[in-house]
């Protein structure tokens, strides 16, 4: 019953049903005029009618419900049943990835998250899943009918590895400072190779200022400490200060400190370069600007060969760390913000972004459920959102 002129939207349907398998205990024959029957072979049933019009024909009824709904302003999606939710939801994707839109609204993926159990006011990431499943399923044509089920063993599983994940930080570094042995509050700088111990400059000097214990011979020990918090391994330099911080000192420094403004204008420098998050192996060399991702060269060919990963775009990184575009050097500020970005493993935040139909970017607040049009900047982490741009 769908009018091909008036309803092209709805062809997804029609072609599904064409590439859908006969379903379980059902055959098909042709009887002596040459029509083509239906056999039930447990209930022995006979019938004319394709065993799948009717599964078909109530999706496109939905569909067509649902298509109502948006127009009278009641996108709420409170559908009695889930199964009649998903049938609604697959409805309007589908029509509008038939349209050339983007699949993908903040109504559609938070109905679709609702299904497979998971709080978009919390769980900030495994709603980012959902919104990327649901986008990969449409470009590779996959069936979203089983959307729910196949997303429930993963859900579980990136669920319970979250946690976990968020406590390992992707650039490899020591773990620990050694502190002074006497003082236990600053960090060591000398080992005595007759006492065997550690101290800070401080304490050797008050131990060893009198009798056999001031000829005792020391190593230096060798440590980036951060200015901020001795006890702290640092990971960055401030190209301005000069000064090494680790990541929590840097922040505390420069973003807290409210007698000098003119601090959180400085930028940072990863220490070491950074590692290719893909085999965590090699130096990173080229970061993805729509996965905002870093790779070494063999990774990012490697992911990027098919699907409209082909059209992503590639930044260099040089082996100062300097970032570009192009052949033309990134500004620091929006290179440090990539960096930063790329290199976090924390939840990036509620904000969202998607397109509209007109294939411009908004961002959505999965707390507050509201949408702005400019890249807001996350409270937490200090980083706009934009950087977790989608590709189109």
């Amino acid at each position: 019953g769908i009018d091909l002129v008036k309803e092209p939207q709805y062809l997804w349907i029609a072609e599904q049903a064409s590439r859908a398998k006969m379903p379980q205990d059902w055959k098909e024959f042709s009887n002596d005029d040459g029509e083509t029957l239906y056999y039930h072979t447990k209930t022995k049933e006979i019938q004319k009618t394709h065993p799948l019009i009717y599964r078909y024909k109530e999706i496109y009824a939905n569909a067509r419900s649902y298509q109502k709904k948006l127009e009278d302003g009641d996108i709420s999606l409170n559908l009695e049943r889930p199964e009649q939710k998903l049938m609604a939801i697959i409805a309007e994707i589908m029509g509008r990835a038939s349209k050339g839109l983007p699949p993908a609204t903040p109504d559609t993926v938070e109905g679709l998250a609702q299904i497979v159990g998971v709080d978009s006011t919390k769980e900030y990431f495994l709603f980012r899943v959902v919104k990327q499943t649901l986008e990969a399923y449409v470009e590779k044509k996959l069936d979203l009918h089983t959307f729910k089920q196949d997303l429930k063993d993963p859900i579980e599983f990136l669920r319970s590895i979250r946690k976990k994940q968020n406590q390992v930080d992707v650039i490899r570094k020591p773990t620990s400072i050694i502190m002074c042995q006497e003082c236990e509050k600053k960090a060591a700088v000398v080992k005595c190779e007759q006492c065997k111990d550690f101290f800070c400059q401080d304490c050797f000097n008050g131990t060893h200022a009198t009798g056999k214990r001031r000829a005792h011979i020391t190593s230096d020990v060798e440590q980036l400490v951060c200015a901020a918090y001795e006890d702290r391994v640092a990971t960055c330099q401030c190209v301005q200060c000069g000064l090494f911080y680790s990541d929590e000192g840097f922040l505390y420094v420069h973003a807290f400190d409210a007698a000098r403004p003119d601090l959180r204008n400085h930028l940072k420098r990863v220490i070491n370069g950074l590692v290719c998050l893909e085999c965590e192996h090699y130096n990173a060399s080229v970061l993805c600007e729509d996965c905002v991702d870093l790779f070494c060269t063999e990774c990012f060919i490697k992911l990027h060969r098919k699907g409209k990963r082909r059209q992503h775009v590639h930044l260099t990184i040089d082996n100062t760390g300097q970032i570009f575009r192009g052949g033309f050097l990134v500004p620091p500020e929006e290179a440090q913000v990539l960096t930063d970005r790329a290199r976090s493993t924390v939840e990036t935040g509620p904000w969202v972004p998607f397109r509209d139909d007109r294939l411009n970017v908004f961002w959505y607040h999965l707390v507050e459920k509201t949408r702005v049009e400019q890249s807001p900047i996350d409270p937490q982490t200090g980083v706009p959102a934009a950087v977790a741009l989608d590709p189109a």
